[in-house]
């Protein structure tokens, strides 16, 4: 072969080289393309998916804060009827204190004008129906539990076991348990003392006939109210305005050992409002017995301090100051030595009492409160 043939194969030896290298770049190009094409689609794929994925978030969201919006406004609507029925039950409450209030102003008013127009006791009868009195009740008990009988006939008719009641709550409202006795409520009554004997045996049956009048009647709380908590917690508030109308209450055994009619309506009322609840029967028993005990004795530190029935008459202590408080009476007699913690309560006020009567829709004490959160622990429990 001669040199020109030799050339001639060279070159086209390099175009052939040539060519196999634009074919080689072409295919890398395409498959370059081609993967930067299959990346494009996946990455729109996950766009997609993750698009999708957002939506079906979003309608999850907003079907759960539908549903949120909605069980809150059942929630509200159920709290708007119980508050709606709390407060009729309250409304209630408070327009039948006030008729036995009138009735018992009125009661004392016809005694006042009876004993003006006659105080010379003509004649005495024993209180008809005194037998019909199960013979085995305390004579303190009986007495609650009387039969009604006729009325005297004549000029002047007989009393009444409630007038004698009205006319011993009259006067512990006025001037303090100490105040009531026979001579005074039969001077009230306009009848002489020894008549007095003939409807009652002694003192102690009338401060239990006292008792349980003065205590009125609970409200009816059903199931409309709410709970059991809400139930016993109106039970309570309608109960604080009596207690604080008649202080007395608190320093008189008789309210206690006094089993009425109030009394038992009162203890139904508590007891019923735990109805539906794991809680045993002596458990329930003694959870209204504690909410009882801690209102006495509350109601009692704050009768005492006072000086209701004694200088509370008058506004003043015995010697012409203001009653005496808790919290100052412990910070005069306390020392920061050896009483620092009482001192810092004492200070801030923790021992103090409102002075005024409570509304009908304030809020329980924290004892009372504390008590019902350990009803509440102990209902958990038992569930």
């Amino acid at each position: 072969m001669d040199d020109d043939e030799a050339r001639e194969a060279a070159r086209e030896a390099e175009e052939a080289r040539r060519e196999a290298e634009l074919l080689r770049r072409d295919l890398v190009k395409a498959e370059r393309a081609e993967a930067k094409e299959a990346d494009r689609r996946r990455r729109d794929l996950e766009k997609a998916e993750r698009d999708a994925q957002k939506d079906a978030d979003r309608r999850e969201r907003d079907r759960l804060r539908a549903e949120q919006d909605a069980a809150k406004e059942v929630e509200r609507l159920r709290k708007e009827q119980e508050r709606a029925a709390q407060q009729a039950v309250r409304e209630a409450a408070r327009q039948l204190r006030e008729a036995e209030k009138a009735q018992r102003a009125a009661a004392l008013a016809q005694q006042q004008a009876a004993r003006e127009a006659e105080r010379a006791r003509r004649h005495a009868v024993r209180v008809a129906g005194a037998d019909s009195v199960p013979v085995d009740l305390p004579p303190g008990i009986a007495v609650l539990w009387r039969t009604p009988g006729p009325g005297r006939p004549g000029p002047r008719p007989g009393l009444t076991l409630e007038q004698i009641a009205d006319a011993g709550i009259a006067l512990a409202d006025a001037e303090g348990i100490e105040a009531v006795s026979m001579a005074r409520l039969a001077e009230s009554l306009g009848f002489t003392t020894m008549s007095l004997y003939r409807y009652v045996s002694s003192k102690d049956e009338v401060l239990s006939l006292m008792s349980d009048r003065a205590a009125g009647r609970p409200p009816v709380v059903g199931p409309e109210v709410g709970g059991w908590r809400e139930r016993l917690e109106l039970v309570l508030a309608v109960q604080q305005p009596i207690l604080h109308a008649h202080p007395w209450l608190a320093r008189t055994s008789q309210v206690l050992h006094a089993v009425g009619p109030g009394r038992l309506a009162w203890m139904e009322a508590m007891l019923a409002a735990l109805d539906g609840t794991p809680l045993s029967e002596p458990q329930k028993v003694g959870a209204i017995g504690l909410l009882a005990s801690h209102t006495l004795d509350r109601l009692r530190i704050v009768e005492e301090l006072s000086g209701t029935g004694r200088a509370a008459a008058v506004g003043t202590t015995a010697d012409g100051g203001p009653p005496p408080d808790l919290g100052g009476l412990i910070s005069l007699l306390s020392s920061a030595d050896e009483h620092p913690a009482l001192r810092r309560a004492a200070a801030v006020g923790a021992f103090s009492f409102p002075d005024d009567a409570p509304g009908d829709d304030e809020e329980l004490d924290f004892g009372t409160e504390l008590i019902l959160d350990g009803i509440e622990r102990l209902i958990s429990l038992a569930s």
